[in-house]
Formats: structure tokens, sequence, C-alpha cells
């Protein structure tokens, strides 16, 4: 009895408890949102698929598309963001994940799902760059382990 109360404080104190998942998925969001929020969010999990295909090019249409519908989306930024790290433009990237995170705030959706990708993405941007983003990395890594853990979100992680 004791073992298990002192497994429960652990896992508490590490931010989770057992079989608790803090990953955004975008698919899980998918019934969110009046009309054009959810065709965005499909825009942005279509472009997720082609991404994870090598279709990058199709994939960057179907997120810019996803903001043409809905402009205050902030997974569509999410997407795009992860997209520009994969492309190799971390300065395009960092101003994703900031109006990924203004728009997050400004809707109250600021989960320790969301703040993983936010954190991680920005610190890969910031690796990319050649400046130092280890902190923010290591940030998504424990909020979200399982995205994190190779310090990369790959689009089949945020699908």
């Amino acid at each position: 009895m004791i073992a298990l109360g002192s497994l429960a404080i652990g896992c508490v104190g590490m931010g989770s408890l057992p079989g608790s998942d803090p990953s955004l998925r975008l698919t899980d969001l998918g019934a969110a949102g009046d009309p054009a929020r959810r065709a965005s969010l499909r825009l942005c999990i279509e472009g997720l698929n082609l991404d994870e295909q090598g279709r990058d090019s199709a994939a960057l249409s179907q997120y810019q598309r996803a903001i043409q519908v809905d402009s205050t989306n902030p997974y569509a930024y999410l997407a795009l963001a992860r997209h520009e790290i994969d492309e190799g433009d971390p300065d395009r990237a960092l101003a994703y994940v900031d109006q990924a995170e203004a728009l997050l705030d400004a809707q109250g959706a600021l989960t320790p799902g969301v703040e993983a990708h936010l954190s991680g993405l920005r610190g890969a941007a910031l690796m990319a760059q050649g400046g130092s983003g280890a902190l923010h990395l290591d940030r998504a890594r424990r909020l979200d382990p399982h995205s994190w853990g190779d310090g990369h979100l790959d689009a089949a992680e945020l699908r």
C-alpha cells in the first residue's frame, strides 16, 4: 500500500498519472469548434498525411488553405511551424509558433499537450538557427515524452 502511494506521488510529481497521455493530436480535435474550424482542422490533417508521404508542397498548400478557411485556427499554425522546421526555415517556423501561441492563449487553450508542442517547436527552430533551444526541447520532453522523446515532432505525432 505504501509503495502504491509512493508511485502515485512520484507520477504526480512528474506531471502525469499512469496511463495519461498529454499528447496533442489534431485528430482528437476533429469535432471541436464551428464548421469553419472543423473544415480547417480537416485540411491540417490532410496536410499532415501529405507531409508523412513526403509530399511537401501539397502539404504546405493544405496548411495554407486551412488558414484561409479559419485564420484563427492555432493548430494550422502549429502544423505550419512543424512543416517549416522540416523544410529548413526556422525563422518562418518561429513566427508560426508565436502566432499559434498567441491564438491558443487568447482562446484559453494552452494545455500541457499544446505547451509541449509550442516549446518543442520553438526549441527545434532555435537549434536550427544555431542558437540554444535545448531548454525548450527539454521542457517539451518532460511535458510529452511520447512525441518529443527524440527532440522532433513528425507529422504522424501531430496528426
